[in-house]
């Protein structure tokens, strides 16, 4: 046993040393980006093209992915940063990123221009991005996220009962000195609507009074449009007739007339 344990220390002792892979042959095909250099910036900071490296030249992808990333930077905070791209040709061919990041900006007030009973944290979540960190505050602003959440937030309004509700562009104040801007949202809401009457027709007595119970919507109460679907789903449930709801508009009376028609 104790011969056979020293051949075995003498043939690992006697093995060859391991010798490593050879490197791999640097691909200097024109139609490869070979190397992404960047100047006024880090190269995490555009981490959507610094990945492109070793990948097929498509010049048009790059011009794309170069839009990404000036937009991940301006969702950071930086409005002003801009990308320029150039291309040189070196092992494959090389790309240039010469970054221009601008002053750093953060939203340091956010306020709803208007006197109406929406409410308030349903706005603020509206126009929130990203978990807060964008157009939140203490966020970056990003005005073209703003304006389409605005057109959501609108269509919250005419959801509740705000039904002549506009939103008008955000107006949007930077302090260079203080890196902050405040933004401001005037909203004109206009009057609330009521449920004016709510009816059925068709069908026999007993369904249509069964259908307007099952809508279980009330004169005189707020127009919400979530409620009044909720409602006609659950007249189709509960009854064996199709049923589609017609909705007529007074606006001189600031009134939504209800009629369930049933076949």
């Amino acid at each position: 046993m104790r011969s056979s344990v020293l051949v075995a220390f003498a043939w690992f002792g006697c093995a060859p040393p391991v010798q490593p892979y050879p490197a791999l042959a640097q691909d200097c095909s024109p139609t490869r980006i070979g190397k992404v250099t960047v100047e006024g910036a880090s190269i995490n900071d555009i981490a959507p093209l610094a990945v492109l490296e070793g990948t097929l030249d498509d010049p048009d992808r790059a011009q794309r992915i170069a839009q990404i990333a000036s937009e991940l930077l301006q969702a950071r905070g930086y409005p002003y940063a801009r990308l320029d791209v150039t291309r040189h040709v070196g092992c494959g061919t090389e790309l240039h990123v010469a970054v221009e990041t601008g002053p750093h900006f953060r939203i340091a007030s956010l306020a709803f221009e208007t006197r109406d009973d929406f409410p308030e944290a349903e706005r603020e979540l509206a126009v929130e991005d990203a978990l807060g960190t964008v157009n939140a505050v203490g966020g970056a602003y990003l005005a073209d996220r703003m304006k389409r959440a605005l057109v959501d937030l609108q269509h919250r309004y005419h959801e509740a009962g705000w039904i002549d509700a506009a939103i008008d562009a955000p107006r949007a104040t930077y302090d260079d000195a203080r890196g902050e801007v405040a933004v401001i949202i005037p909203i004109h809401a206009g009057p609330r609507y009521r449920i004016g009457r709510v009816i059925a027709r068709g069908g026999a007595p007993a369904t249509r009074a069964a259908v307007v119970e099952a809508l279980g919507l009330r004169g005189g109460e707020w127009y919400n449009a979530p409620r009044v679907r909720v409602g006609i789903d659950r007249a189709r449930r509960t009854t064996d007739h199709r049923v589609e709801l017609r909705y007529e508009v007074a606006a001189d009376r600031r009134i939504v007339d209800l009629e369930a028609r049933v076949r």
